[in-house]
């Protein structure tokens, strides 16, 4: 069974990409594409299913990665990549501090709705709203209990899933490049762990994009 639930993941995964690629060659000629860097950081935590939090203490959490912008209307665009991140929790039960890290190979898919001239802004600034859902892979899984680490590898499941919002502004710098400043909230529909359930990843971060 555990072998079964892998590949189903790991088809899943695989589809995601295709489609992501599919899509950027069919708008090829049609949209305007740009690519870019993306860095951020940000407090993650886990709980239950759609919970914001709980009482959990927050651990910190940095982002890196490459995106991937397909402009199809002045307003309206489409927007992937590939995220290394790093989310999990922190908490202390009976005295003991406990630490969880998780590391994550994440693929968001994005609908970005923008508003420029507009919504008042002059001079080529755009604030924007993205939605859309995001897969994750697991790359690896440490604990630490009062200092000693741990592997949580065989303890976590291998993909998290769920839906990824962003609220920022773009600014026009460089001639044609853009930089996006951006607030940001992932939410897990997956639970993390095979042992403990109902614990979700939860995640929010400010990042900075940096698109050409």
């Amino acid at each position: 069974m555990k072998q079964k639930t892998n590949y189903s993941g790991k088809t899943l995964y695989s589809l995601m990409l295709i489609v992501v690629l599919t899509m950027g060659l069919s708008l090829a000629s049609k949209a305007q594409m740009s690519y870019g860097i993306k860095i951020g950081a940000g407090a993650a935590c886990q709980s239950d299913l759609l919970e914001l939090a709980n009482n959990c203490d927050v651990r910190f959490s940095p982002t890196i990665g490459f995106v991937g912008k397909y402009q199809i209307t002045e307003g309206f665009a489409v927007k992937s990549g590939l995220e290394y991140q790093q989310k999990g929790r922190s908490f202390t039960e009976e005295n003991v501090d406990v630490t969880n890290k998780l590391q994550y190979l994440s693929m968001p898919i994005k609908a970005e709705f923008s508003a420029g001239e507009k919504a008042g802004f002059k001079k080529g600034q755009r604030l924007y709203f993205a939605i859309g859902p995001y897969l994750s892979y697991m790359l690896d899984a440490d604990g630490e209990l009062d200092g000693v680490k741990f592997d949580m590898k065989s303890d976590t499941k291998d993909f998290d899933a769920g839906l990824g919002l962003e609220l920022g502004m773009q600014f026009p710098v460089f001639n044609q490049k853009a930089l996006q400043v951006g607030l940001n909230y992932d939410m897990g529909f997956v639970e993390v762990y095979k042992s403990e359930p109902d614990l979700h990843n939860k995640m929010a971060s400010i990042s900075l994009g940096l698109l050409f």
